[in-house]
């Protein structure tokens, strides 16, 4: 993983006196972020859009506790510091996307590219932040929370290129460059965490529906179902 700075964290005195002045039981305030979480878990999913959008250098504690609705001190409760909930975060990230979606080689490319596509708008769809951070943070990163935030990118266009080289090959889909394709098919789905909102207008299997169809549509799925019906009308007319 990534060195991170120092936190800069006060003395222990310091962080006793002021989780002391947050009453036990005071109700919480802030934005309703996650409340069905646990605290610790809430305190997270603020802290990832603060990291989100400023970063880890430019996030401060005191936005996260502000977010949270609580003073800086009560972070310490459930984090150590800035580095500890910054690792704690990274973690959950990467737990949450590092599960292979099963595609099974033997069934048709366009079944397989729709699979692997709905779901990884599902991830997008339903964590927009957390993946959001790999893609406008963590993949410029050095060390290995960096190499693997690259590694997931890529291994995820190596298998639409394989799906979408597979379709070509058996003639379901259209010729085209096949990387140039996938690196396209991961940058329409990835963006989705720069504007795609819950609380919008369209859910997220309506979203998964949108974008299925964009990218079957991409690799010319209908057109070929078509190209083909033509060629086995004409093959039965001459035949």
């Amino acid at each position: 993983m990534a060195k991170q700075p120092d936190t800069g964290t006060g003395p222990a005195n310091d962080v006793e006196d002021e989780v002391g002045k947050r009453q036990r039981g005071r109700p919480r305030q802030g934005p309703a972020v996650a409340r069905h979480l646990p605290r610790d878990e809430e305190i997270l999913k603020i802290a990832a859009q603060v990291f989100f959008a400023q970063g880890y250098e430019g996030a401060k504690l005191e936005d996260i506790a502000r977010e949270a609705g609580i003073v800086k001190g009560s972070l310490y409760h459930y984090f150590e510091s800035k580095e500890h909930l910054y690792e704690r975060l990274l973690e959950q990230i990467v737990e949450l996307v590092d599960v292979e979606v099963a595609a099974g080689s033997d069934r048709p490319p366009a079944e397989r590219l729709a699979e692997l596509v709905r779901s990884e708008v599902r991830l997008v769809a339903n964590n927009p932040v957390e993946i959001g951070i790999i893609g406008r943070h963590l993949v410029h990163m050095e060390g290995e929370i960096g190499e693997w935030a690259r590694g997931f990118r890529q291994n995820f266009v190596e298998r639409v290129r394989e799906i979408i080289e597979q379709g070509q090959l058996e003639g379901a889909f259209r010729r085209g460059d096949a990387a140039t394709m996938s690196a396209f098919i991961l940058g329409s789905i990835t963006v989705l965490a720069e504007w795609y909102r819950p609380e919008g207008r369209l859910g997220v299997e309506e979203i998964a529906d949108e974008m299925t169809a964009f990218v079957l549509d991409g690799v010319g799925v209908e057109a070929q179902r078509a190209e083909n019906g033509v060629r086995s009308s004409v093959a039965g007319r001459t035949s």
